[in-house]
């Protein structure tokens, strides 16, 4: 009796000032029940109920409040029994048929003994599964960090002439895969003969001087000039372009009178042979080794158009490592035996050999450009 009087007040709205009391009739084991309720503007009233005797259960209302009597007293078989007054418990599916605006509801504790305020069908919405994963997200975050400006390579530009078309061409021939092997054993070689670094010097010497005069032979050329970016200058600003004339002389830098005229520096096989100019190291550092440039551009002292200028002036003073140029910009591209290359860097890994000496390096880089002037002719305009 004192539970069913319990789910009563429970029952009645939240708003309402409640009085129930509860009599034993005619017959006492039928208890006849009364229940009074006013309305007050107060949120909350307390509810009152009244037993009679055999009952001790009673809940005192406000002084303050006066109730009002309902028409007439609710028998027993009236009030709603204690089951039906229980609250059903909200399943996954009553959940889903009453709630469309998609608000998750609270279920009971024993709905899902694993997550008991929650579902499992409600655990992630289908846009919910769609979305990237907090470790996603992070990671994503640190790779947008590290490349700023995306990973995706920039498509290449067309070329802007035929001069550099070929010279596109003449990189996917890939010498330095085809000569990489031989050079390699090469080397190898001399280190298990153990020679001395002077007789080592003397190999490389004669070998490069030989290997100019194949090319020479090869590429029916007399005197071959080269010329490395001693001052700057990329390999890919000489292609098209050939040499440009400059004041390139270093004492014009100190001395109010020396000679102002716009020159190309080079070096000539038919005085310097092949080892010479690869050897060569920047006369301007002299603390530490060096050499003449990373850029080289190798063309034929004797080409047509350097002939004709030599003849009508254009090109003076013609001597061991400059000319003087008046009214031409300098060598033109077509006087290339092949495009410029890059040599003097990461020759090694190029070999697969983990460091060389000078000298190791000079060899290797003699055995590339022979390949590279035996078969660039055809990867230059004229």
């Amino acid at each position: 009796m004192h539970a069913l009087l319990l789910l009563l007040s429970l029952a009645l709205p939240a708003r309402a000032g409640v009085a129930v009391s509860a009599e034993a009739g005619a017959d006492a084991a039928v208890p006849r029940i009364s229940l009074q309720t006013s309305l007050s503007p107060m949120s909350g009233p307390s509810l009152g109920a009244t037993s009679a005797p055999g009952l001790s259960a009673s809940l005192a209302a406000p002084s303050g409040l006066t109730p009002q009597a309902l028409p007439a007293p609710l028998p027993v078989s009236a009030v709603a029994s204690p089951a039906a007054l229980t609250p059903a418990a909200i399943t996954p599916a009553t959940a889903r048929a009453e709630n469309p605006s998609a608000v998750r509801p609270v279920l009971s504790a024993a709905a899902t003994p694993d997550a008991p305020n929650e579902a499992p069908e409600a655990a992630a919405s289908p846009a919910d599964k769609n979305q990237p994963s907090f470790k996603t997200k992070i990671l994503g975050m640190l790779k947008s960090m590290a490349n700023p400006f995306g990973g995706k390579k920039a498509e290449e530009a067309p070329p802007a002439s035929e001069a550099e078309r070929l010279d596109r061409e003449f990189a996917k021939l890939d010498l330095w895969g085809e000569v990489a092997p031989g050079a390699r054993k090469e080397i190898e070689d001399a280190r298990a003969a153990k020679m001395s670094k002077a007789a080592f010097k003397e190999y490389v010497t004669k070998e490069a001087d030989a290997a100019v005069e194949r090319i020479k032979k090869a590429r029916d050329v007399a005197n071959i000039g080269f010329h490395f970016n001693l001052h700057g200058g990329r390999r890919e600003e000489y292609v098209g372009a050939g040499i440009r004339a400059t004041m390139g002389d270093i004492a014009a830098r100190y001395d109010m009178n020396a000679d102002r005229n716009q020159k190309v520096y080079f070096f000539q096989s038919a005085q310097h042979g092949g080892f010479v100019p690869l050897d060569a190291s920047n006369g301007e550092i002299l603390f530490f080794p060096t050499r003449m440039g990373h850029a080289l551009n190798l063309f034929d002292l004797d080409a047509p158009e350097l002939a004709a200028a030599r003849a009508d002036g254009r090109i003076k003073n013609f001597g061991a490592i400059s000319m003087d140029f008046h009214g031409m910009r300098g060598v033109p591209y077509s006087a290339y035996l092949a495009p410029p290359v890059e040599v003097f860097i990461g020759t090694a890994k190029k070999l697969g050999l983990k460091k060389l000496s000078r000298d190791e390096e000079t060899l290797a880089t003699i055995r590339y450009l022979e390949a590279v002037v035996t078969r660039g002719g055809a990867f230059v305009p004229r």
